[in-house]
């Protein structure tokens, strides 16, 4: 089957679910089938859905990604793409995405997550098995606490920037982990302070509220989160090297946005960035995220065993 004509029936089946009220040309698939060997079907098709495909747009993304499988002639008039050249056409909407987002996220149990937040002055990278409750962090940061010294750089020199209004800061370095294990209202911490050179542990019985964001790496909390407020499709974007959906979330209530970039494949997030809405500052957290297989390496990641030279509290 040609890309066109591909389209064409991709398309139609999306408008036919999608917005009952518009229909394609009688006559499109004639058209299709009697033009097919001529280079002029592509302009009929294009002339025939043109019209349905405006007005559908507020509810349906068109999206046509090249890949590289090899697609030899079929004979005859009738040129393949180039070799090494696949066009697929694919049609999504917001319904649909909302959708296979959830169901991606079922299968959460299944990776290792690992998430670097950015913040004003560092980030902190998490380490998640949800199939074993377990998770580590580890925050970086440039700011100097009061009673800190400043490490040297790599020259021995030191360096401290003083900004009005601003902490004072130094080299990017880590400042802490923490290592969980178990769910909530039964986990168990393990604590370490590099500057301080300290390490502790804890257990913590308590079951906190719950959060003012959703959670969005769980299925049932974002899903909430879409009953409860309002979600649009914004389109197609490309984040590094991953072509990706862009969502974006509002509460009805609690004031702020989430917007949410989904693997195109995978459906599973790639990024986040929350924003409260009725702040003064607006302030924007942005989360990028990595979904890793189960295998000795990356669970390995989890694990966190203070230096020998540090002191127990």
């Amino acid at each position: 089957m040609s890309t066109d004509e591909e389209f064409g029936r991709v398309v139609g089946g999306r408008l036919r679910d999608e917005v009952a009220d518009i229909h394609a040309a009688r006559d499109l698939a004639r058209a299709v089938h009697e033009r097919r060997r001529s280079e002029r079907r592509t302009w009929t098709i294009r002339a025939s859905i043109g019209a349905p495909l405006v007005a559908a747009a507020a509810a349906v993304a068109v999206v046509m990604t090249t890949g590289a499988t090899p697609t030899e002639p079929r004979g005859g008039t009738h040129a393949a793409p180039p070799t090494g050249t696949t066009t697929q056409v694919r049609v999504e909407n917001l319904a649909h995405v909302q959708a296979m987002t959830i169901q991606a996220l079922r299968s959460a149990e299944d990776y290792v997550i690992h998430e670097k937040q950015l913040l004003k002055y560092g980030y902190d990278e998490f380490w998640t098995d949800r199939a074993t409750d377990r998770y580590r962090l580890d925050a970086y940061s440039t700011i100097i606490e009061s009673n800190e010294e400043p490490e040297p750089g790599p020259n021995g020199e030191v360096t401290v920037s003083v900004k009005p209004g601003a902490p004072p800061t130094g080299p990017l370095r880590r400042t802490r982990s923490v290592a969980g294990d178990g769910p909530m209202g039964d986990r168990y911490y393990t604590h370490v302070d590099y500057d301080r050179k300290t390490w502790s542990t804890s257990h913590d019985t308590e079951i906190p509220p719950p959060p003012e964001m959703p959670d969005v790496l769980d299925a049932d909390a974002l899903k909430k989160a879409i009953d409860e407020g309002r979600m649009e499709l914004v389109g197609a974007e490309t984040i590094g090297d991953k072509e990706t959906h862009h969502l974006r979330l509002f509460a009805n209530r609690r004031g702020y946005q989430i917007d949410l970039w989904v693997d195109a494949t995978s459906y599973l997030p790639v990024r986040q960035t929350s924003t409260v809405i009725d702040g003064p500052e607006k302030p924007v957290m942005t989360s990028d995220y990595d979904w890793l297989p189960r295998d000795e390496e990356n669970l390995a990641k989890l694990e966190l065993t203070p230096p020998p030279d540090f002191v127990k509290e």
